[in-house]
């Protein structure tokens, strides 16, 4: 058992396990009316039964939406709800939790995203949701929703240690809770000692038959402390594959108009991409 899973547990275990038995499963969420206008709408559409076209289809409906920074942070943490606007992360997430729906009701969706955004499915405070892209992709390995390509694809080893939250806490007031705080920094020790790949930006192109619509792609950083700098979906454009995402210099979400690897040759900062991919169920 994991360093984290082991002071998380046995700390909390018992009080987790009561509120579920004596209240059922409940997600004090925020989010507005036309949020689940927006998911009716969305849900009552038609879309491809294959997975990763049909994640990709869902991607498409949020076309144009403006990106917007850091909603989901406020003084206490609960589920953020918000499909009236973006940021990179968001909208990979909401795109899933939609994808994962089977009754297509409100509820299974917020359900859906509280499990692929926070530590074992559950809003713990500030520091049991997922911060590290690294950290979001193990831990929903290891609930058996998303599966990790790179190294399928030949990717090579990425070493990369992962430390800005905890190097740079002004940028982070929520970590002045010394709870939130050590759990932070437990993440980071446990990612040290995990396993990653990436694909070199420089070999993007030709490991494009490797990459199907759907399929998540994170983008590597040389920034310190940093393991991804961006995410979004592979979008398959005559023959060639781009970026779905939610756009910061464009500050909307768009298919970028060249081809992924151009996309990264124009970023300095880009070092590559891990590629994942929501599991068949």
């Amino acid at each position: 058992m994991s360093l984290f899973k082991k002071a998380y547990l046995g700390k909390r275990f018992k009080a987790i396990a009561l509120n579920l038995l004596f209240c059922g499963i409940s997600w004090a969420g925020i989010a507005q009316e036309s949020d689940k206008s927006i998911f009716e709408v969305t849900i009552q559409k038609k879309y491809n039964s294959e997975q990763g076209q049909r994640v990709i289809e869902i991607a498409q409906t949020f076309l144009g939406k403006p990106y917007v920074a850091n909603t989901l942070e406020s003084k206490k943490e609960n589920l953020v709800v918000n499909l009236r606007e973006f940021d990179c992360s968001t909208l990979v997430e909401s795109v899933l939790a939609i994808s994962l729906c089977k009754n297509n009701s409100f509820e299974e969706f917020k359900h859906n995203l509280e499990t692929l955004r926070y530590r074992f499915g559950h809003v713990n405070g500030y520091g049991s949701r997922l911060h590290y892209f690294t950290d979001w992709l193990k831990e929903n390995e290891r609930k058996g929703l998303i599966k990790d390509q790179t190294q399928a694809c030949a990717g090579k080893p990425y070493k990369k240690s992962v430390s800005f939250m905890t190097s740079h806490l002004p940028l982070y007031p929520q970590l002045e809770d010394y709870r939130a705080l050590e759990a932070v920094k437990m993440a980071e020790i446990e990612l040290m000692r995990k396993s990653f790949f990436y694909i070199p930006k420089a070999e993007v192109a030709k490991k494009e038959s490797c990459i199907q619509n759907g399929d998540i792609i994170a983008i590597t950083t040389s920034k310190s402390g940093l393991d991804i700098s961006h995410q979004g979906f592979a979008i398959v454009v005559n023959g060639r594959v781009h970026l779905l995402h939610a756009s910061q210099d464009l500050k909307e979400v768009i298919i970028s108009p060249e081809p992924l690897a151009e996309y990264l040759a124009k970023h300095s900062s880009q070092t590559g991409i891990m590629i994942s991919r929501l599991v068949k169920k």
